[in-house]
């Protein structure tokens, strides 16, 4: 039997799930432009759509899984038995060049790293390949700032999809973009979806915003798909306001784990202005202990604009004096005062 007989015979068997299946696909690879929503077709006219493609059909992943030419990507397998981990090791490899956050390290790599990174032995012991995570706490504590180092680090591919920019005015859109990142960390599992301001685009049902209510039942459904088909990728909502979720969301069936990033303590806050004082010219002996216990209540973010104002101080003064700057002590302090 020759190539085109057998797509032929495929295509008169198939029902139209999988005919449906096959259309969209070669919507999303621009091979088709229906006149009508796909839905509105019956089996007859999704075979009719796809027999015009010709052998472009042979582009389609599904059409090549279905004939037996590839096979459906699967997680990396293990060695026969992988060696033992250090934390301590995993912390400086994962998260380079973030200070202090060393429990929420330790969450995400028991929670996010390795069950993605060890799939089999996540199976074995009966874990989910698909944990899903929502972060919050306060705005500047440094959620994002969490992931983003961790996707420096581990060898785990993270997406970050800035939620709003998914919203669309049009009726089905929103829904189809969120299908379409689904599909996209399917076929490239494992892989880690960063959804940030989670609650702007799933809020709760009762709250009677019918333009919204399709994101989210699709986003329900998308995980439960996810599960289902037991690949390794990771969901993760980033969200300031928790009790502003669709409470379906938050049902310990859909939700693995939660995870709360408080402001930091005062030895948190110490570590972090070391760090960030590597990125500007300062004076070599300021004592940040002490600064770290003068800026209590501050967030990650508040550390960071407080030595940039500094460093605006610094900044003025060479330009009106004509030489190179440090910053002083005395900058801080105005700039603390501003």
């Amino acid at each position: 039997m020759n190539r085109w007989a057998e797509l032929e015979r495929f295509l008169s068997r198939a029902d139209r799930r999988v005919l449906l299946i096959l259309a969209r696909e070669a919507r999303e690879r621009k091979l088709l432009a229906p006149l009508y929503p796909l839905s509105h077709y019956d089996t007859a006219g999704l075979r009719r759509l796809l027999r015009h493609l010709g052998n472009n059909l042979w582009e389609l992943p599904s059409i090549r899984a279905h004939l037996g030419l590839v096979k459906e990507t699967q997680p990396p397998t293990e060695e026969s038995y992988p060696p033992a981990i250090s934390l301590a090791e995993l912390r400086q490899k994962l998260f380079p060049d973030l200070y202090g956050m060393e429990a929420e390290k330790e969450f995400l790599i028991e929670h996010l790293y390795l069950p993605l990174r060890y799939p089999n032995l996540t199976k074995k012991y009966g874990l989910s390949l698909t944990p899903m995570i929502i972060v919050e706490g306060p705005p500047g504590a440094g959620k994002s700032y969490l992931f983003r180092s961790l996707s420096k680090g581990a060898q785990l591919p993270v997406r970050f999809i800035h939620t709003p920019a998914l919203a669309s005015m049009w009726f089905g859109e929103s829904e189809r973009r969120l299908r379409q990142i689904f599909n996209k960390a399917i076929r490239r599992a494992p892989m880690v979806l960063v959804f940030e301001e989670f609650d702007s685009l799933f809020p709760p049902r009762e709250a009677n915003l019918p333009w919204l209510n399709g994101t989210t039942n699709q986003l329900l459904l998308l995980i439960d798909e996810l599960r289902h088909r037991q690949k390794p990728v990771a969901v993760v909502g980033i969200t300031n306001r928790r009790l502003a979720l669709e409470n379906a969301l938050l049902r310990s069936e859909r939700i693995d784990h939660r995870l709360y990033i408080a402001l930091p303590d005062v030895w948190e806050r110490e570590l972090i202005l070391r760090q960030a004082a590597q990125n500007f010219p300062v004076e070599p002996d300021i004592d940040w202990g002490a600064w770290a216990e003068k800026t209590e209540g501050f967030s990650r973010a508040d550390l960071i604009s407080w030595l940039r104002r500094a460093a605006q101080i610094a900044f003025l003064r060479d330009r009106l004096e004509g030489q190179p700057q440090i910053i002083t002590n005395t900058d801080l302090q105005r700039a603390f005062r501003a």
